[in-house]
């Protein structure tokens, strides 16, 4: 439920052309609960992240929204203690910029 609100919410301000300004909020959702607005941690976070990369992955590398995707799977990764795979993204996230 978690991942599936946070790729309705971000769809729909891609399908409204909204800015960068109210799409960001939005996007934020991958990591933050939208009621007690605190960061998710641990495995969640960790789950979040794989499931925002998915959701994102097949966009041009260089997409903004991809690069953001790949930055919540590193934060997940460093969360759930996986740091290898975490700097293994960080990595490529820099290779493409």
């Amino acid at each position: 439920c978690l991942a599936e609100q946070a790729k309705l919410l971000f769809a729909e301000a891609e399908e409204k052309n909204l800015d960068w300004g109210a799409k960001n909020p939005r996007f934020q959702r991958w990591a933050f609960c939208s009621l007690c607005e605190q960061g998710y941690h641990g495995v969640v976070l960790c789950a979040l992240g794989w499931a925002c990369w998915k959701t994102y992955l097949g966009r041009p590398e260089r997409d903004q929204t991809r690069r953001m995707a790949m930055g919540v799977l590193g934060n997940g990764l460093s969360a759930a203690k996986r740091c290898e795979e975490s700097l293994s993204v960080r990595l490529a996230d820099l290779a493409t910029r």
